[in-house]
């Protein structure tokens, strides 16, 4: 008898959610994703925790400038990335519970696909940072009358509109119902397979969104961007030296710097920093979605369900990663956000 028929007929509770399709063997399956679970679980809650940090500091702050707005924007698309991701842990761990009536089918609407549209949504904050900063440096006057607060944060809420427009079809998509396993001899709550061709096309049309277009978009604008501010700064350094007009100062080792120069290198690394992690996190959750696309039963229902759910826990790491890097970042790379931060802990020795 197959070995994946012999798990439906067991007593264990892991049989609950491990389907009959699949590459991926029920024991091997569950030896994996226990390990991938509990990594994933650590890491989203300090991601969630450490957005909710950023936006605290960041109303701390204030928004008289458009980077912080775009900035307290990228930190709650991050928190919903995080809150989603640990949706997609309670997605695997929940049904494992004995005589659970439903299977992780149940959680597609409210984990795996809303992450992908918060990681998305985060990506082009990130594609509208990395632009306004190149363009601040390119021509500083003239942006920073065009780009206000104002218009930023109509930009921010364009981006969330819009994304969340598209993803409103799915419990169209994944509706939830009674679901027979013969193996099992009893029903539990799943997804139930549709043949709607105006919904699977919608569907069709956001996966393409999603998982091609806006992935390449934002991947190669923010790196085109990132190059292009560090040659503009490097020039700006540059003429600088040539007139000999920077103000210089002193660090705490004693070494003489300028102002300007300090400054650039901050904004330069904090760009690079940002867009280096946006980058190759971006990547494995890219490559998964594409393959939703070339593979038809690549999906939560389809013939290789178990590999799907494997394959998309182990890239959610990375994904939690990068929801939580940015605060590190900031810690690290900006003396405001430093300040404000210890300030609100109340981290600062007493004078």
């Amino acid at each position: 008898m197959d070995q994946r028929l012999e798990l439906f007929n067991s007593s264990d509770p892991v049989d609950i959610f491990v389907t009959a399709q699949g590459l991926v063997g029920g024991v091997l399956f569950w030896r994996l994703m226990t390990t991938v679970l509990v990594l994933d679980l650590f890491l989203a809650m300090f991601a969630a925790g450490a957005n909710i940090v950023t936006i605290i500091v960041y109303r701390k702050m204030g928004f008289v400038d458009s980077t912080n707005v775009s900035l307290t924007a990228l930190a709650i698309s991050d928190l919903g990335g995080a809150i989603t991701a640990i949706n997609c842990v309670l997605a695997i761990f929940l049904p494992t519970i004995p005589n659970a009536p439903f299977t992780f089918e149940i959680f597609t609407t409210s984990a795996s696909h809303p992450h992908v549209m918060f990681s998305r949504i985060s990506a082009l904050i990130t594609t509208y940072i990395s632009i306004e900063r190149y363009l601040c440096v390119l021509l500083p006057l003239k942006i920073k009358r065009i780009i206000t607060t104002r218009r930023t944060f109509i930009a921010m809420l364009i981006i969330f509109t819009i994304s969340l427009g598209l993803n409103l079809h799915l419990s169209l998509k994944f509706p939830i119902g009674w679901k027979f396993f013969p193996q099992r001899n009893r029903s539990l709550l799943g997804v139930l397979p549709i043949d709607d061709f105006t919904i699977l096309t919608l569907d069709y049309v956001r996966q393409v969104i999603f998982s091609l277009i806006l992935p390449v978009f934002t991947s190669v604008t923010v790196l085109f961007s990132t190059i292009l501010l560090s040659v503009a700064l490097q020039n700006s350094k540059s003429w600088r030296d040539a007139n000999k007009s920077v103000v210089k100062t002193k660090d705490t080792s004693g070494q003489e710097l300028s102002a300007v120069d300090s400054k650039e290198a901050r904004a330069v690394k904090m760009v690079i920093a940002i867009t280096t992690v946006f980058i190759v996190s971006s990547i494995p959750s890219s490559i998964h979605m594409i393959a939703v696309i070339m593979v038809p039963e690549f999906e939560v229902n389809g013939r290789y369900s178990n590999l799907y759910a494997l394959t998309g826990m182990a890239f959610l790491i990375v994904d939690s990663l990068n929801c939580s890097a940015n605060v590190v970042i900031y810690y690290r790379m900006s003396t405001k956000f430093r300040r404000a931060l210890r300030s609100l802990f109340r981290l600062d020795k007493p004078s």
